[in-house]
């Protein structure tokens, strides 16, 4: 189960904006997406027992203040995200016996990008040139996006629900 939880953040790095979502979403204009976004929810239908678990933890650990995965897009079309790394982290048994502890990690990761938007469609170049389009709705501070980005394989038809600091 640790292994699921450190492979659905890490992954964020290796499948960022590895999918492209064409759903029916609201755009905005490059400035309504300036400014740091952090992770907030995993919206998941028919969620099974993996999911559901991690997508627990998520909230334990948003409600603990911990910033799992944040975006800052720049006025200079640079985006800078950053993900907890979760490998590092230790996961011990609750002394009441109540379930697993899991802290917050320090240490986080970082990746520099460039963006561009259009209309509903995000363009995100990574720093291997790799170009690769989302789908994304942005609703005033809530920007939501296919969760696919964060795990391709296992969080298809699940969105990833960011918002702005």
């Amino acid at each position: 189960m640790k292994t699921r939880i450190v492979l659905l953040f890490l992954s964020a790095t290796l499948f960022w904006a590895c999918s492209s979502d064409n759903d029916d979403g609201n755009g905005g204009d490059d400035n309504s997406l300036i400014g740091t976004w952090s992770f907030t929810e995993l919206k998941v239908d028919d969620a099974d027992g993996e999911i559901k678990l991690a997508n627990e933890v998520i909230q334990v650990l948003i409600a603990q203040g911990c910033d799992i995965f944040t975006f800052e897009f720049k006025s200079d079309q640079t985006l800078e995200a950053a993900f907890k790394d979760f490998t590092e982290t230790g996961t011990d048994v609750n002394s009441e016996g109540t379930g697993l502890l899991i802290e917050c990690p320090e240490n986080a990761e970082t990746t520099s990008s460039t963006w561009s938007l259009e209309g509903d469609q995000l363009t995100i170049v990574d720093g291997n040139g790799i170009s690769e389009t989302v789908t994304i709705k942005l609703e005033g501070g809530t920007l939501t996006l296919s969760a696919e980005i964060i795990d391709e394989d296992n969080l298809e038809g699940a969105e990833a629900v960011f918002k702005k600091d």
